[in-house]
């Protein structure tokens, strides 16, 4: 998946129009009929933020623990599932 996003900001200390660019990718793998496993990753890239939004300048994936301390963020996950 890939996904674009466009922010406006403005505030009386300025204005900015961050972006984010986030792609990701899923692989599924049935161990049998009721269970499977997964590996997902995501990595996300922000821009143009500007100084007067600093938090705006970070990446910041839904899910993770914390927004990235610059403005690139990865983030692996792996799984299985078991339906009853």
């Amino acid at each position: 998946m890939y996904n674009y996003t466009i922010a406006h900001f403005n505030s009386s200390a300025g204005n900015s129009k961050p972006k984010y660019q986030q792609f990701g990718l899923m692989a599924d793998y049935n161990l049998s009929v009721r269970t499977d496993v997964y590996v997902q990753g995501l990595y996300q890239h922000a821009s143009g933020g500007g100084t007067v939004s600093a938090p705006l300048n970070t990446a910041f994936i839904t899910g993770a623990d914390a927004p990235s301390s610059s403005a690139n963020q990865f983030l692996a996950r792996v799984g299985i599932r078991h339906t009853f």
